[in-house]
């Protein structure tokens, strides 16, 4: 850990005092609705309440669950600001009674929620961020799938897309509750009626609520709350200034070396990882020996990493002269529970000289486990490189020692004799930080011998008369052999931290190039050109297009052979590295590493060496892992963008489609009204007495179907919205059976109404037409004669009105029956706009119901529309989004 220092404890004293300040954020979190958050939020409000907080309830939703409201009497609620949005009273969230009522706790339900225009945020999670700042506590709720960064991630699996999310920072330093419940707890209260109304319960068990997406949702919430405490853990850390290494949960880190017993270290940590289902991270420890490692050994590394990659584990370098003491210090900042280390056989002479490292780490680690990975055979003796230029070195230093001593021969009768042992430190500083730490040990020989041979008594010889002279020189001695040492070291961490900056200066360009190109091709091209330019090798990039290969990057190279197609085919399908240097077809001539993404495996990239050395050098690795990353991310965000715009061009098509359909109804409606009018005008007599009465049918139902359209129209477009009120069904069905001119003799619409059925809380403007579209098509599509049913009746919460024909039914697939200009073609049913249902479904949808559609027993079409019951509605005002 970092020492404190007074700059870091004045930071530390602000965070702490501007936390103070601000209120505190409690969420609750679920993996689904129904799950019971806000059952639990309110639990706990009441429970703080009878400690003596003062707890307000702002917004809670219950959604008609008796228990549930059970909970909210005792609580005190504010009152709900009254919006008045294209004629009807909406209530939202009153956020100015809540700053002016400043209680300890308050409730806001529903963190996502969108508010009403006219508010004075556009999101609820605004609001909740307003309070906080105005000191004042707030406990909400949130679903996993409302959360900005998992958006994308659950509606990948669900096939559903939440439009109101809540931005991640929102949640930064809120303490996450996590409400938990097994998938099959969940299932049984939808069955229930205890999360949506049966109907809409159906289709939820059918789409959304499946045992798998659930379990994924689940997962997917415990991992963000177990993310949230360690987080927090983090910043509590930090804020306090206490230095525990304090984990919250399992991390693993290993140390990679080039011996020959790495690979059973990677492989024990893999086996370790999985058994404390936790992330590992592989480390190499550059130090100055590590880099002098030549030849095999340093193979044996390329080894090892690639082997740890291949297992799952984050690669890391760290440039350190100490091992243990890196190790450590890493394994503090990535808050890691478990060190696995190896050890080799060394004798006992070996480790009192050079020490051991792994019992190092074992007194340097607190608080972290540390697993010693015995090893049988020793390491081989590291192969160093020679160094041509060691004698020059030194005669270069004992050159400049030379120059100095006659220097000061020079000016001695102008400088005093104990300045002399400072100047003769001066060539020894220069020689071991411009020539190295041997020829800097030279350097200091060469000064004491030259002090003791030209400056003391007696001269010119190695004797010492004077014992302060003795000192003297011993004192001078050991201060140039250290000072040499240092600087040396020093040398070398120059060295390092040049190689290091180097390596961040490349992969920042690099990220900068990748972040500004538009296409596929240019991508690949300037990605084939930097990473071949950086670790001196040939690239491509492959892909998988209608399952062909295709090879982009570099013009050189525009095909490639079966060995190495059949190992980039490996590569994009199952995620790992391939070809040669590898274990898998290493009889390519290609390395092929997946770039993998969130949306898949986007292809591969490709690395070859005309020469037979290994095609990736150790110390690229890491630098490696990080290229691959880059162009993966660059490649999905080129996916990513041609999506969007794809949204866009069926966003603005739709815009299009929904204007001309409401231009065309717009201009229509003139003409159709006067011929209505003349048709209605002409007594039915004479021989064109059944052409008149085809003619009007047919005229009023083509009105009807363009009032039906430019409703339509406007409720997808928002520009208006349904009234809402008690409704008759029965009053509605005669209005219908009444403009089909179905209610006297010979009608063949034949109803059964529930005398028991209660009122119905919908539109009955938009509900009338959707009555009328689906009897008048029931008629059509039925053979001359045969009757038509509606049946209402109700079925817990809800009136159900159904229709049921005698035609020809309705094919297999259902699904796409209420898609916009599907035409239903198949035995008697065909033609038509294939309209109808679209706008039955967007009338129905509009006014709070649902419609569904199937084949009766006996033959013939049935549709079901399910409408919310007048009393389990009228209080809430509307519909619910729960």
């Amino acid at each position: 850990m970092t020492d404190p220092t007074p700059e870091r404890d004045a930071e530390r004293f602000l965070r702490i005092a501007r936390m103070a300040e601000r209120g505190r954020l409690t969420v609750y979190l679920g993996a689904a609705p129904g799950v019971g958050k806000t059952y639990r939020m309110l639990q706990d409000a009441a429970r703080r309440q009878a400690e003596g907080m003062d707890v307000v309830v702002g917004v809670a939703e219950t959604h008609g669950r008796c228990e549930t409201a059970a909970l909210l009497q005792p609580l005190e609620e504010l009152p709900r600001r009254m919006i008045d949005h294209a004629g009807h009273q909406l209530e939202e969230f009153d956020i100015d009674a809540a700053l002016a009522r400043r209680p300890d706790l308050i409730l806001v339900d529903e963190l996502a929620h969108s508010n009403a225009p006219g508010s004075r945020h556009p999101k609820r999670w605004q609001d909740v961020a307003e309070l906080i700042v105005a000191g004042i506590n707030v406990a909400t709720t949130i679903n996993i799938q409302h959360i900005e960064s998992l958006n994308d991630v659950v509606a990948g699996f669900t096939h559903v897309r939440v439009r109101e999310t809540v931005p991640d920072n929102i949640l930064e330093h809120a303490e996450l509750i996590l409400v938990d419940l097994p998938p099959e707890a969940l299932i049984e209260r939808l069955q229930a009626g205890k999360v949506y109304l049966p109907d809409t319960a159906g289709r939820a068990l059918a789409n959304f609520f499946t045992p798998l997406k659930l379990a994924a949702l689940r997962e997917m919430a415990l991992r963000f709350a177990a993310h949230s405490v360690d987080r927090r853990l983090s910043d509590d850390l930090e804020t306090s200034g206490e230095t525990g290494n304090f984990v919250a949960g399992e991390r693993l880190i290993v140390a990679v070396s080039s011996g020959k017993g790495g690979a059973r270290v990677v492989r024990h940590a893999k086996r370790l990882s999985d058994l404390l289902h936790a992330p590992w991270t592989a480390v190499v420890i550059e130090s100055a020996s590590a880099r002098a490692v030549r030849g095999s050994q340093r193979e044996q590394l390329a080894d090892n990493l690639a082997l740890a990659a291949s297992l799952g584990a984050s690669l890391m370098t760290v440039a350190a002269d100490d091992i243990s003491a890196a190790l450590v210090d890493q394994a503090r900042q990535l808050r890691a529970s478990q060190i696995v280390i190896g050890k080799s056989r060394r004798t006992r002479w070996f480790e009192w000289r050079h020490g051991s490292v792994a019992q190092s780490v074992i007194r340097k680690a607190n608080g972290a486990a540390v697993h010693v990975v015995p090893l049988d055979e020793a390491d081989d003796k590291p192969e160093k490189p020679k160094e041509p230029f060691t004698i020059r070195a030194n005669s270069i230093a004992v050159l400049l020692v030379a120059v100095t001593v006659g220097i000061l021969q020079l000016v001695r009768p102008w400088i005093a004799l104990g300045a002399i042992d400072l100047v003769l430190l001066l060539p020894v500083i220069v020689s071991a930080t411009r020539l190295g730490l041997r020829a800097g040990l030279w350097a200091a020989m060469a000064a004491a011998l030259s002090y003791n041979f030209f400056f003391t008594e007696p001269y010119h010889t190695l004797f010492i008369h004077s014992p302060a002279e003795v000192v003297t020189f011993a004192v001078l001695a050991v201060v140039a052999i250290v000072i040499g040492g240092l600087a040396g070291k020093v040398r070398r961490q120059a060295k390092t931290s040049v190689g290091v900056a180097r390596l961040n200066a490349s992969l920042a360009r690099f990220a900068g190039l990748m972040g500004g190109l538009s296409g596929r091709d240019e991508t690949a091209r300037v990605a084939c050109r930097e990473i071949g330019g950086l670790l001196d090798v040939e690239a491509i990039i492959v892909a998988l297009e209608d399952d062909a290969i295709v090879v982009r990057g570099n013009d050189k190279y525009g095909r490639i052979d079966a060995i190495d197609e059949a190992a980039v085919r490996w590569a994009i399908e199952n995620g790992v590295a391939t070809g040669r240097d590898t274990g898998t077809l290493n009889a390519a001539d290609w390395q092929f590493h997946p770039l993998k993404t969130s949306l898949g495996t986007m292809g591969a990239l490709g690395l070859a060496r005309p020469s037979q050395e290994r095609v990736i050098r150790p110390d690229d690795a890491v630098m490696l892992a990080s290229l691959v990353d880059q162009t993966a991310l660059a490649h999905e965000r080129i996916v990513l963008e041609g999506q969007a715009r794809q949204v866009d061009a069926l966003r603005e098509r739709d815009r299009l489609r929904g204007a001309l359909l409401g231009s065309i109804a717009h201009d229509l409606r003139t003409p159709l009204t006067a011929v209505i009018a003349a048709t209605e005008a002409i007594p039915v007599q004479g021989d064109y007495a059944e052409e008149l009465r085809i003619a009007r049918s047919e005229s009023r139902r083509l009105q009807r179907f363009l009032n039906d359209l430019l409703e339509a129209s406007r409720i997808e477009h928002g520009t208006i919205e349904p009234k809402w009120e008690s409704v008759d069904m029965t009053d509605i069905v005669t209005s219908v059976l009444r403009d089909l001119r179905q209610d006297g003799p010979g009608a063949r619409v034949a109803t059964r109404i529930d005398s028991d059925c209660p009122f119905a809380f919908t539109d009955p403007l938009l509900l009338r037409h959707v009555l009328i579209n689906l009897v008048d098509n029931a008629l059509k599509f039925s053979s001359s004669g045969s009757p038509v049913d509606v049946e209402i009746d109700c079925s817990g919460d809800q009136v159900k009105c159904r229709i049921l024909d005698r035609g020809p039914g309705l094919p297999d697939e259902t699904e796409a029956l209420f898609e916009r200009f599907h035409r239903l073609e198949g035995g008697d049913r065909v033609g038509g706009s294939g309209l109808g249902l679209w706008i039955a479904k967007n009338f129905v949808e509009a006014v709070g119901g649902a419609i569904t559609a199937g084949n009766r027993e006996g033959g013939g079409a049935a549709f079901t529309i399910a409408l919310p019951v007048a009393s389990a509605k009228e209080k809430d005002g509307g519909p619910s989004d729960a």
